[in-house]
């Protein structure tokens, strides 16, 4: 029979999540374990607790949509977590693996860019590479460029480098990362390179196992950054991410500033230093 594994695994972490006095069932008796119970959920779905332990056993590869959007709402899951979901329901049966992710960066997407000034802006491509920055992303967030070419990656950042702590709610930015790593990860389960950077970074740190068992998931990220700089001080951005529907797997993150705030002077006194040669980070 077919199995899927991490779709059990998702099912029952969202369980465990879950808020019972939210769930529109009697409480009965005490409860000893977080989260609804999995009859609970299988009454919510409307399927048998046979059927649902099945599933959260990773013993039924194959529920059918319409299944899907049951399990999705008793378990209360988020847009992010319903894609996701949906992701490690059909890449068993799809063979959806997309195994070689496209690395160069969309000229589009390089251009706009160039175009945002001295706003930092960087690429994102599959699970979570830099594939660009411009000279303000080097200078206010990492020189990702200075790093080998296998290292150009924003959750080893988190993770692997303490000046990723720069980032004010260090930790809640982290989980925002982890999660869309994941989201990628469900999206490409045959994708190689993906594997291979969750194996090294869960055996690396173990902050990074922590956070991956939490089974997060990421679509977008909080709009409001504050950057606590080593040299130009508390700098706070309003970030848009861009991604042409033609290209998914990329998204450029512009890093904005209001016009005469504090931010933008000294992100202005900063590139000036930057360019003159100075050391700024």
């Amino acid at each position: 029979m077919a199995s899927n594994a991490p779709l059990g695994e998702f099912l029952r972490s969202r369980r465990l999540a879950s808020d019972p006095s939210l769930a529109p069932l009697p409480t009965k008796g005490v409860r000893r374990v977080p989260g609804l119970r999995r009859e609970e959920i299988a009454q919510l779905a409307g399927v048998s607790p046979d059927y649902y332990a099945r599933l959260e056993q990773g013993r039924q590869a194959t529920p059918s949509d319409s299944v899907l959007r049951a399990l999705a709402a008793a378990l209360d899951l988020d847009a992010a977590e319903r894609v996701h979901l949906f992701n490690l329901a059909h890449s068993p049966v799809t063979g959806r693996g997309g195994g070689t992710a496209a690395r160069s960066a969309r000229p589009g997407l390089i251009h706009l860019m160039e175009a945002v000034g001295d706003s930092p802006a960087v690429l994102h491509g599959r699970g979570t590479d830099v594939l660009a920055l411009n000279e303000a992303a080097r200078a206010v967030i990492a020189d990702f460029y200075a790093k080998p070419a296998g290292e150009r990656n924003v959750a080893r950042w988190f993770f692997l480098d303490e000046s990723s702590r720069r980032f004010d709610d260090w930790e809640a930015v982290a989980g925002d990362v982890m999660g869309m790593l994941r989201l990628d990860v469900g999206r490409y389960p045959d994708d190689l390179r993906l594997r291979s950077l969750v194996d090294d970074m869960r055996a690396r740190s173990p902050l990074f196992a922590a956070f991956w068992e939490e089974q997060r998931v990421a679509v977008d990220v909080p709009v409001r950054k504050v950057i606590r700089h080593p040299t130009a001080g508390t700098l706070t951005f309003d970030v848009v991410g861009v991604s042409p529907p033609s290209e998914a797997d990329q998204t450029l993150f512009v890093f904005t500033m209001k016009s005469g705030s504090p931010t933008q002077e000294a992100v202005a006194r900063l590139m000036a230093e930057w360019r003159s040669g100075g050391a700024v980070t």
